[in-house]
């Protein structure tokens, strides 16, 4: 059969008015008993336009490599299942119809507006292999457009100009695998408050423009393996308060020039972003603030080129690799149940401190939660203490002296241990240097027999009496070394109670 493409070289013999087809769908007469009613052509030229708006057709119409130089409408029209294959088109009208089947556009080149604002099909919405473009708007405009079947845009489905569908009900998938949209600098895909009741695949699409997801609901997965998504510099895939009962696959060889932004998204199962791209550079790569999922995977086959923000996200479990990181984080109010892989303090601190905004508590506070539910409580005191260490860097320098006094005595509480070894040193000072210069007696007298060990001790503690630092008095020389063990004692003895106290009240 000829391309419709070469519509301009049928002969009269293959030309029918647009009027003739029209009449036919509504006058045409009655099937006979046992036939079901239908209206087939194919291999024709279509003069004029097909108007059937508000028509009642109670046939089939199946039209296969057809060439229609007028527009086809059918608002708020009522049909049976209406097919178009191969064929090429000027305008497509049908918003607010109801089609009782299938309304198929399978394979036609459409050189304006397909427009299905409303419409409520019973079927299956078929668009594969169609290629669509409209220099002055959408190509496929489908708001509030209801299929109670799946819809399918696939195989090589081509738009130039935004498709939209806005609103959408899908009872069944939405398959727009390997289709290819472009609208550059403006919205490519508009899914914003559709429903889906089941899967969205997206496999291997290209698109150039933004594509929306925000407020859709789908039921099952969203997928978008192998896809490549492009607007630079603005934002490739925009998810805001996304909803997915199952789980969102941006992985498989995906790629974004711009950024992933699901602000505020919900997703049952998993975001999976392994092995992915992402390329931003100067902007946000990723953005997650307020977004929950049981488990998110980090890991992408190259650091992304910009910022990614994860602030007050809902995560059970992340899996990342220390090269998967980008060189700015966005982390304050992050919570998380645990990290596949762990990594010594050391390593996650540093992925703590690549967040830019300064000193915030909660991201170590909720690190150290981590490792304590995961029964590493030698790791949560390492992460507190260098809380600590961080945070006397924003205090005044009063209080910053006061805590470098903490930090080396007891290790502001988390390092307890700290505060027996200091003790026993200044013991060990203490007991050598009354040794070699024994005190005098003190002029009460006594019968106390001097023991340079005890001495020390009574020195040194400041709320024990032992009797010895009353009944001998240093010599002048020493008496320096007793001043500097009572300070040293009052001093630990301060340090251990406000760090101790400190750390339970933080557990």
């Amino acid at each position: 059969m000829d391309d419709p493409a070469a519509g301009d070289g049928w002969g009269p013999e293959r030309v029918v008015r647009g009027a003739a087809l029209t009449w036919l769908l509504l006058d045409g007469g009655t099937a006979e008993p046992g036939h079901v009613p239908a209206l087939r052509l194919a291999g024709a030229r279509i003069d004029g336009s097909l108007e059937l708006d508000y028509a009642e057709i109670p046939y089939r119409v199946t039209m296969d490599a057809c060439d229609f130089r007028g527009r086809i409408t059918l608002y708020s029209a009522r049909t049976r299942q209406f097919s178009l294959k191969h064929c090429r088109l000027v305008r497509f009208y049908a918003a607010n119809a109801s089609v009782d089947g299938t309304l198929r556009v399978h394979r036609c080149q459409l050189d304006g507006l397909l427009k299905l604002d409303g419409t409520h099909i019973t079927g299956v919405l078929d668009l594969d292999g169609s290629v669509l473009t409209n220099s002055d708007g959408p190509s496929l405009a489908a708001d509030r457009l209801q299929v109670d079947d799946h819809i399918r845009m696939r195989h090589g489905f081509t738009a130039e100009g935004e498709v939209t569908l806005r609103g959408a009900h899908v009872g069944g998938d939405l398959d727009m695998s390997d289709s290819r949209l472009s609208n550059p600098g403006n919205v490519a895909l508009t899914v914003a408050q559709m429903h889906v009741e089941g899967d969205v695949l997206c496999d291997r699409i290209k698109t150039v423009g933004q594509v929306d997801f925000a407020g859709a609901k789908v039921m099952g997965v969203v997928r978008f393996w192998g896809a490549q998504l492009s607007n630079p510099g603005r934002k490739a895939l925009y998810g805001y308060h996304l909803e997915v009962g199952t789980s969102l696959h941006l992985n498989s060889g995906f790629s974004a020039e711009g950024s992933i932004e699901l602000a505020g998204a919900r997703v049952t199962g998993r975001i999976t972003l392994e092995e992915a791209r992402i390329m931003a550079p100067g902007g946000v790569a990723l953005a997650l603030p307020h977004a929950q999922a049981e488990e998110v995977d980090l890991r992408m086959a190259q650091r992304p080129q910009g910022l990614v923000d994860l602030r007050h996200a809902v995560l059970g479990i992340i899996r990342d690799g220390w090269a998967s990181w980008p060189d700015e984080l966005k982390l304050d109010g992050l919570r998380y149940d645990r990290f596949e892989n762990p990594l010594p303090p050391g390593q996650r601190v540093r992925w703590l401190l690549r967040d830019g905004s300064g000193y915030t508590p909660q991201p170590f506070e909720q690190l150290a939660l981590t490792y304590r539910s995961l029964g590493h409580e030698d790791e949560a005191r390492t992460v507190s203490l260098l809380k600590e260490r961080l945070r006397r860097k924003t205090l005044p320098r009063p209080a910053q002296v006061w805590g470098v006094v903490q930090d080396i005595t007891v290790g502001y509480g988390y390092r307890p241990m700290r505060a027996v070894f200091w003790l026993l040193a200044l013991l060990v000072l203490g007991s050598v240097v009354f040794t070699v210069q024994r005190p005098t007696r003190a002029g009460s007298g006594g019968t106390e027999v001097f023991n340079p060990v005890i001495f020390t001790l009574d020195v040194l503690l400041p709320v024990i009496g032992l009797g010895q630092g009353t009944a001998f008095t240093p010599t002048p020389g020493t008496q320096w070394i007793g001043y500097l063990l009572t300070a040293s004692g009052w001093i630990l003895a301060t340090t251990i109670v406000t760090g101790v106290t400190r750390s339970l009240n933080r557990r």
